[in-house]
């Protein structure tokens, strides 16, 4: 009998998990089964045809427990959340939505989640799609940025931690896959519009524009007719964010700079270097449109499109105050009063003074276009075939300029600050500043307060010096085609076999135009000759608030470089391409083919799926090269340049291909007990920006005095990076006792034969040789396939009705799970010193691989007062992690976010909700990592500290 559109409608909704319902499965059905297709059909009916009987329970409980029904129904291990819950966001991320789920972690970027990692190994380890389809990215990386979707669009979002062979390659860790709304597969009219407001406790300190975000959402589906449906949403944001921190330079020895903190005569004391300040507000607008329609023009076939667009721009406005020369120079503490650790010699806390505030004000422009369109057509061609094919595209334009202004602050005069390394929170406290040293008392280590200025907040102290009109351009594609054939046909205990294939071409072509000017400009009288006083602005009238062991910083004027370059734009020079900037611009284009095979097979008491997948990838990138030459700038031939020679547009090729074989197997031998047990390999593909054949000078100057091994001349990225590889199983135990309540115990093991990490590749220059006669090798960094290691680990998680135990906890329930691993692996931090082999470098510094978090948990409390009042108040805490920020390494501390959401219903047409968030008003704070002086990982001193403050919104739902 063949399937009806009105059946892969009904069986479609129940897997959608439709908000407002929950499914009843606690039916019994007796069948007697004698093929393995009819076992199939009759596990089938067991688990999801029963359900097709709903009840009605509203609030957050039903989306609870739509997700435990997701999760009971699924082939493979998962975790899931319900449209309920992700439509329910008013202002944030899918991200911090999803990173509730068991092994989930949000990746916090300026104060957000915007991207995902599964069972703590990174968001690179994370295959993210939209509708089963790959997306691209406007960044190098091929993580996504989940702000980019408006959560009104998207109706379920699920957590795969094992893969199938029908499943898209490039998730080692897992997959996350969402799903948009599909209007025939909800058989009413839906209107609705929803309108919130947010803000937050740091943002009530700013000294300009809007301190409340503001967002409107529409969604529209209609029912043409039976066979045709149709929905449209809308979504606009106008939003801020605000970021106050610290950032400290990496740990050196003093013996470097020939300082001897606590006067032993012993130049080996560990201190900070330098400490920066930071103040960063960002204005966001984004806007949003989705489109989706399926058509069923027979009973045999259903058509669907949809396209999502979404633009995401931003400008970001900084201010900077640097100070270096913490670490050497004159100490000003009593040599008998040092603050030194005796046993490793780290100098906890201490008084310097500097001569100089480096200053550095910034803003950026960020515009970010991403569109999403697919078709996918369902044809039943007989009774026991089935087609399905599939057509995508996905593109990201990005434009990002970064103008900066840069100088020094109180030059030639003395600024006396103190620092304390010693709590959680770092100290950090300008005293104040005079200009002839005379404040300090050498003999008695005291500072004479009335002697002391502050200079913070004067312009005429700014020695303005350069200016940064940097811009860079990427254009991101991803075109794919794929089909599916499905036969059921009986043969023992096989009841299905399904065949397909996938091609995708994904291009990446990026543009850099850097323009950086200084003295040695012409025309820089002009363009320095700025009033100061007449731009002077600031960005918060209480900066550093919530850091309050920072002090003496109340008063820091700001000024918005952007305004500079507008006003002396007929000094400036015409902008144009040189050849540094061509060097650093590329074209990617990689082709995949994939085809897979697979057989599902079920039995009284078992089920499951295996398969193969088997993948090819072909990488052609291009990029401008040329030869590179050194030539001396005197006679003295103690300063050479590097010339560069004529450009040529060279393509370079790279090929890999691989088998990934997989087993997912459901052993049902009790009533209400899955358990779940997968196998195979699973792969993840190197970053789209390190694919490329570019190279991005860092310097032109070279000095011979400096061991060229040592010198690291730029960044170089590296076509032939292979994809890691990992052989990995899993084992679930899931129990269900009710239709409400569960609990799972999963572990997983996965054997990778490789990291990615910073290396080093090398550039021939003519003009200079080594010590055997041949051009010097200049050396750039790389990445590099580093060696890999096993990881294990296991998560526990579970929900249970507190009702169940007595009616006065009727309404509540309590959620929560677990995650923690265990891995051999590791990743090297130092900077390469190129022409040394790893292993052979004095000063090693290693740590868990980027990205990877050790554990995380999340508990929640929930309560339902039937369908018109819902609260959830809700724990999440991510241990250590390792992260990046440009060119700096570091370890987030454990951190926690807790939130409590309120909702309530007033009738079926319109609801209030709120959130607040971070209630726990803790700063995220990450430890010392990178340090080419000290040698050994130092995660718990303060490398930097942010505050993000208590956000919280508000909002109304209405439903027409």
């Amino acid at each position: 009998m063949k399937k009806s559109k009105l059946s892969l409608a009904l069986l479609a909704a129940i897997a959608v998990q439709v908000p407002a319902y929950a499914f009843v499965v606690d039916a019994e059905t007796e069948v007697e089964v004698k093929t393995a297709k009819e076992k199939a059909v009759a596990n089938d009916v067991a688990l999801k045809e029963d359900a097709i009987e709903v009840i009605t329970v509203g609030g957050m409980r039903s989306s609870e427990v739509a997700a435990i029904n997701m999760k009971k129904f699924a082939t493979t291990i998962s975790d899931n959340l319900s449209a309920e819950e992700v439509g329910a966001l008013p202002d944030q991320s899918i991200a911090e939505s999803l990173e509730r789920l068991t092994g989930v972690t949000g990746n916090q970027d300026k104060g957000r989640s915007n991207t995902i990692s599964v069972r703590g190994m990174g968001s690179a380890y994370t295959l993210t799609t939209l509708n089963d389809r790959e997306i691209v990215s406007s960044f190098g990386s091929r993580s996504v940025n989940l702000s980019l979707f408006p959560s009104a669009s998207i109706r379920k979002a699920q957590v795969y931690k094992t893969a199938r062979a029908d499943s898209l390659e490039g998730g080692i860790a897992g997959q996350i896959n969402m799903e948009t709304f599909k209007p025939l597969e909800v058989d009413k009219n839906i209107r609705t519009l929803s309108a919130t407001a947010n803000s937050n406790s740091v943002y009530q300190d700013l000294s300009e524009g809007d301190k409340y975000g503001k967002k409107l959402e529409a969604l529209v589906s209609h029912h043409v007719n039976n066979n045709l449906a149709i929905s449209l949403g809308v979504s606009t944001r106008d939003d801020i964010r605000y970021i106050e921190g610290i950032k400290n330079g990496p740990l050196v020895t003093n013996q470097s700079n020939l300082t001897d903190w606590n006067g032993d005569g012993e130049y080996n004391e560990i201190s900070n270097p330098a400490s920066s300040l930071s103040s960063k507000k960002f204005d966001i607008d984004q806007d949003s449109i989705f489109a989706a329609a399926q058509w069923a023009p027979t009973d045999d076939m259903v058509v669907s499109v949809d396209y999502l667009t979404s633009s995401y721009d931003f400008t970001m406005s900084m201010a900077t105050l640097s100070h270096w020369g913490l670490a050497n120079g004159q100490s000003l503490i009593d040599p008998a009063m040092a603050d030194v650790d005796p046993n490793t010699n780290y100098v906890m806390s201490g008084m310097a003074s500097v001569n100089s505030i480096g200053k550095r004000d910034v803003n950026v422009l960020n515009e970010d276009d991403t569109e999403v369109f697919g078709v996918n057509v369902k044809y039943q061609l007989t009774d026991d075939l089935q087609l399905n094919f599939d057509v995508s595209q996905s593109t990201s334009d990005r434009f990002y300029s970064y103008r900066s202004g840069s100088g020094k602050y109180g030059a030639g005069m003395n600024h006396y600050l103190a620092f304390d390394h010693y709590n959680d929170e770092y100290g950090f406290e300008y005293l104040g500043s005079d200009s002839d040293g005379s404040a300090f008392n050498p003999e008695t280590y005291e500072l004479d307060q009335s002697k002391l200025t502050s200079v913070n907040n004067d312009p005429e102290l700014w020695d303005f010096n350069s200016i940064n009109n940097s811009q860079n351009f990427m254009e991101s594609e991803v075109q794919a085609v794929k089909f599916d054939l499905t036969l059921d046909h009986e043969l023992g205990v096989f009841h299905q076999f399904k065949v397909g294939a996938r091609y995708s071409v994904n291009t990446k072509d990026y543009i850099d135009d850097a323009e950086f000017y200084d003295s040695g400009t012409d025309n820089w009288a002009q363009i320095s000759d700025v009033d100061f006083h007449a731009i002077t602005d600031t960005i918060t009238d209480k900066p550093f608030q919530k850091l309050d062991k920072i002090k003496g910083f109340d008063d820091v004027f700001y000024f918005n470089p952007g305004d500079i370059l507008n006003d002396k734009a007929e000094y400036l020079p015409v902008r144009a391409l040189d050849d540094a900037d061509k060097l650093a611009s590329y074209e990617l284009e990689e082709q995949t083919t994939a085809v897979y095979a697979q057989a599902s097979f079920a039995g009284d008491w078992y089920d499951g799926v295996f398969g193969v997948r088997y993948y090819k990838t072909e990488l052609d990138s291009s990029s401008w090269q040329s030869e590179f030459y050194l030539e001396p700038v005197d006679e003295t031939l103690e300063e050479f340049e590097l010339i560069v020679g004529d450009l040529s547009w060279m393509t370079e090729k790279h090929e890999y291909e691989g088998i990934l074989p997989t087993l997912n197997v459901n052993l049902r031998l009790i009533e209400d007990v899955v358990i779940r047990v997968g196998a195979g390999k699973a792969i993840m593909r190197p970053s789209l920006g390190e694919i490329n054949s570019s190279v991005a000078l860092k310097s032109q100057e070279f000095d011979p005095n400096t061991p060229a091994e040592n010198k690291t001349l730029g960044k170089a990225g590296n076509p032939y990076l292979d994809p890691v590889e990992s052989k990995q199983v899993d084992i679930s135990f899931e129990y269900y006792p009710t239709r409400w309540d569960y609990y799972a115990l999963a572990g997983f093991y996965k054997d990778l034969d490789g990291i990615y990490e910073q290396g080093a590749t090398f550039i021939p220059a003519s003009g200079m040789t080594d010590q055997n006669g041949e051009p010097l090798l200049l050396p750039v960094t790389s990445a590099v396939k580093a060696d890999g290691g096993t990881v294990s680990g296991f998560e526990f998680s579970f929900r249970q009705n507190l009702g169940t135990f007595t009616d006065y906890l009727k309404g509540f329930a309590i959620s929560g799970n677990y995650m923690d691993f265990y891995h051999d692996a590791v990743q090297d931090y130092n900077s390469r010193s190129p022409g040394q082999a790893p292993l052979d470098r004095p000063t090693e510094l290693y740590y868990q691989p980027l990205g990877w978090i050790d554990s995380t948990y999340n508990v929640a409390i929930t309560y339902d007062h039937g369908a018109k009042f819902s609260a959830r108040l809700n724990l999440n805490q991510q241990e250590y992690q390792a992260s990046k920020d440009g060119n700096d390494y570091a370890a987030q501390w454990p951190s926690k976010n807790l939130s409590l959401s309120l909702k309530y219903k007033f009738n079926k047409h319109f609801q209030v909700f709120a959130q607040g968030s971070n209630l726990l008003d803790e700063e995220t704070t990450k430890g010392n990592l990178a340090s080419n002086k000290v040698g050994e990982a130092h995660p718990d001193f303060i490398f930097e500290q942010t505050h993000r403050g208590i956000s919280y919104y508000a909002g109304v739902r209405v439903n027409f």
